[in-house]
């Protein structure tokens, strides 16, 4: 298996969603949600309030000046649960701001990918990594091939310390982040907020695990975490992480340029598999370990497909495929595909001569007949600023869908994005405000 392209591209939440969605990010932070918390009387229900889609910008990967576009929410609350079934559908995370590719028009193809953490077996390339870090830090030797035994062997035998906390702000986690943004982004402008707002701030809602007297478990909830690595008591690496029902998503990585030969971005994977593997014994549900985004025409991003078995997400059927099954189909449709061999007929030629499957994209109302969309609208209830739509003080009203053609198509519009996006169920029973 080839190598990580190099130890300076672990970054999990991809520079391009940052850069394309801060401006919505920014303009949205002033929102007041206390009148809509004052509405809903609940404050464990997820809440998601709709931004619609974002303005094209360049791309990180391909370079493309109007690049993909994408559909937006921020989470004001949002359950473990939900989270999970939002990922499983394509979003990601970015501190609280939710968004997913509009893959109709995408520069590039992103797709889920998500690792059988319970069946990964170490590779070659796996163990080389934990002998040179082993040889480093760890004077312990062993020829165990487990990998939980393996890394749990090396922070027992050196000067590793691996310390898994509730996602949080501090100065040391920062002036490692700072250092390397500059180091390995050429990113001049690190801000404290910023840091806050991406890596630290959390929408996520804390639930706690039942566990028993004879279960160790390095958590005592689900939620949003830090990682921490420590080389010799100095931070060294930072992991932000979701633990979830079926999974631990990996939101990124971030590590001191000083400890660039410890190649810590790849230890950190096989890390976090290894902790699937704890987690596991008291909730028997999670078995992945998502990566985030599988890129194929970028090879930055690609490297996340090391570690097997692995999985892609089907982005019409939200079925999960094995990769290698993916990798086949993708050679053929580069641009963009599905991963189901029955709608090859629909195959066609774009301008850019790639060719690509000419699908309705999941984030599209077309996917759903005139009669599914009336009764979408009516299973789904809006929270409107009636007030603010009229020039007057800030009003907040539960709005049926069916009622939003009498205000605005565009958000009529919005609604049944919302619903074909994030599936029915979500769309009728969380929270949601414009």
């Amino acid at each position: 298996m080839s190598a990580v392209p190099s130890d300076t591209e672990h970054s999990y939440l991809e520079d391009a969603s940052s850069s394309c969605l801060s401006s919505s990010y920014d303009s949205d932070c002033s929102y007041d949600d206390s009148q809509v918390m004052a509405t809903t009387n609940e404050n464990k229900q997820s809440h998601l309030r709709l931004l619609g889609m974002q303005s094209r910008s360049t791309c990180g990967y391909c370079g493309t000046v109007d690049g993909s576009r994408f559909l937006a929410m921020r989470a004001v609350r949002l359950t473990c649960d939900d989270y999970q079934a939002l990922i499983d559908r394509g979003w990601r995370r970015a501190g609280s701001l939710l968004y997913l590719t509009d893959h109709s028009d995408a520069c590039c193809a992103y797709y889920t990918i998500r690792c059988h953490a319970l069946d990964h077996v170490l590779s070659t390339s796996d163990k080389k990594l934990l002998r040179k870090i082993r040889r480093h830090i760890s004077p312990a030797v062993t020829t165990n091939n487990d990998l939980l035994s393996r890394v749990c062997e090396i922070e027992q035998g050196g000067n590793l310390e691996v310390r898994l906390e509730p996602a949080s702000f501090s100065e040391e986690k920062f002036g490692v982040f700072e250092k390397y943004q500059v180091a390995v982004h050429d990113d001049q402008e690190v801000s404290r907020q910023g840091f806050r707002r991406f890596l630290c701030d959390s929408p996520l809602l804390f639930q706690k695990l039942a566990q028993t007297e004879d279960q160790v478990l390095p958590v005592s909830g689900l939620g949003s975490y830090h990682q921490c690595y420590y080389v010799g008591g100095q931070l060294a690496a930072v992991g932000v992480l979701d633990i979830l029902p079926s999974c631990v998503s990996s939101v990124y990585l971030f590590y001191d340029p000083e400890f660039s030969y410890l190649s810590l971005g790849t230890f950190s994977a096989l890390r976090e598999i290894a902790l699937v593997r704890q987690l596991q014994c008291a909730l028997p549900n999670l078995q992945y370990y998502y990566m985030g985004y599988y890129i194929p025409s970028c090879p930055k991003m690609t490297y996340k497909g090391r570690w097997r078995p692995a999985d892609l997400l089907d982005l019409r059927t939200f079925k999960w495929i094995p990769i290698e099954r993916c990798l086949e189909r993708i050679a053929r449709y580069p641009v963009f595909c599905t991963f189901d061999p029955d709608v090859d007929k629909l195959a066609i030629t774009r301008e850019r001569k790639d060719q690509v499957l000419d699908l309705v994209p999941a984030i599209s109302p077309e996917l759903l007949t005139p009669e599914q969309q009336c009764r979408a609208l009516g299973q789904m209830e809006v929270l409107v600023d009636i007030g603010g739509l009229f020039g007057a003080p800030t009003r907040i009203a539960s709005v049926s869908g069916s009622q939003l053609t009498l205000i605005s198509d565009e958000l009529e519009e919005l609604a049944l994005q919302t619903y074909v996006s994030v599936g029915e169920q979500l769309a009728t029973h969380v929270t949601l405000s414009l």
